[in-house]
């Protein structure tokens, strides 16, 4: 699934439930094309033993005259969609901004624009099915294991260097690393890589897992809790609202090296039209080039799309990018040596062979050389 991320603070000022939105999400015109059932969709989380491969070509089979029928739109004059894997927010705003610069006349470029996600919105197999030409992945280990389960898509640019989910426990708490959560409570999206990959890694054999909401209600009320977040949004809650914690990012501490936040497409895009995935990256690239340096323009088109946001958490977002702990360098650079480690580290995990080709799974054909 999408990894979720918050819209606004709950009634109790608390950062905001990612699994269950708090109200309707927020407006916009449905696409062309019909949005695949999530229900029906392969998982995207777990080992994928024979009967997951076949799932996935059937479904792709079955969805076939769609995904057609979307490829066709993607030749068009119209805009360049792009499914994202949350509610418009800050971890977004490079590709906001982007969607804010539209080509100058008698350009030959088409206009992007930003398909927001949601609860029961899962990027990869949606854009995979056709509904969008280009989708959002919470992060590259997401989609090596959606390859392992016959899923054809293809990661061309990496906003994030690293995965910005983190780990939050109260400062009172004792935790000071990741082996100290073994014997905690850990609320948590189910099944995620990286979660796999940690309690492998760390023999978290005693942790009670518990299912995350994504409210920080819960947390701030009990003081044995340990809750995900990322580094972008719940700190700035909790600072807010004056509740000391320890944080303990995935990627710093934790050693994980999933890019976050990954365009992709599907191969079928990539060999019928190349001229479109460069210009769509090129102008992606400098729309989150832009974003960093001063994120007016995206935070202007985030808080327009999503009235929900808290602007203050997009100003804190921004300030955390701009420290270059996150941010790739060159805008959405990645190397097979990281692609390497990530496929390591999921293998680790359990959830792809340790023999896995990564080559497939990314290209930097077309990011800007300048």
């Amino acid at each position: 699934m999408a990894f979720p991320r918050p819209r606004k603070p709950s009634p109790d000022r608390t950062a905001p439930t990612r699994t269950d939105s708090p109200r309707p999400a927020p407006t916009r015109t449905a696409p062309t094309c019909r949005t695949v059932p999530t229900r029906r969709t392969v998982s995207l989380h777990r080992a994928a033993p024979r009967r997951k491969v076949t799932a996935a070509a059937v479904l792709l089979a079955v969805l076939a005259p769609v995904a057609a029928g979307c490829a066709r739109e993607g030749t068009g004059s119209g805009p360049v969609t792009i499914l994202a894997n949350w509610f418009p927010q800050a971890e977004l705003g490079g590709y906001f901004h982007a969607a804010e610069q539209k080509p100058g006349e008698g350009s030959k470029e088409r206009p992007i624009k930003v398909l927001p996600g949601g609860p029961g919105i899962q990027t990869i197999p949606q854009v995979a099915a056709g509904k969008a030409v280009f989708g959002v992945a919470t992060g590259a280990d997401d989609l090596l294991v959606a390859r392992r389960e016959g899923l054809p898509i293809v990661a061309v640019f990496a906003p994030f260097r690293a995965n910005i989910t983190c780990l939050t426990a109260h400062a009172e708490s004792g935790v000071k690393g990741f082996a100290d959560l073994d014997g905690r409570r850990v609320a948590k999206v189910q099944s995620r890589p990286w979660w796999e990959y940690l309690k492998r890694h760390y023999k978290l054999d005693r942790v009670q897992e518990i299912n995350y909401t994504g409210s920080l209600a819960a947390f701030k009320k009990d003081k044995g809790l340990v809750q995900q977040c990322y580094v972008t949004s719940e700190p700035f809650y909790l600072k807010r609202d004056g509740v000391p914690v320890t944080t303990l990012s995935i990627s710093d501490q934790g050693g994980y090296a999933a890019y976050s936040n990954v365009l992709f497409t599907t191969e079928e895009t990539i060999k019928r039209d190349p001229d479109l995935v460069r210009s769509v990256v090129a102008r992606v690239a400098r729309g989150w080039s832009a974003f960093s340096a001063d994120p007016a323009t995206g935070k202007q088109a985030i808080l327009a799309a999503n009235k929900d946001t808290d602007p203050g958490v997009v100003d804190f977002a921004a300030q955390v990018m701009r420290s270059g702990r996150w941010v790739s360098s060159p805008p959405g650079s990645m190397s097979e040596a990281q692609w390497l480690r990530i496929r390591d580290q999921v293998a680790e995990a359990g959830l792809v062979p340790r023999s896995t080709d990564v080559k497939g799974a990314f290209t930097t054909q077309f990011l800007p050389t300048k």
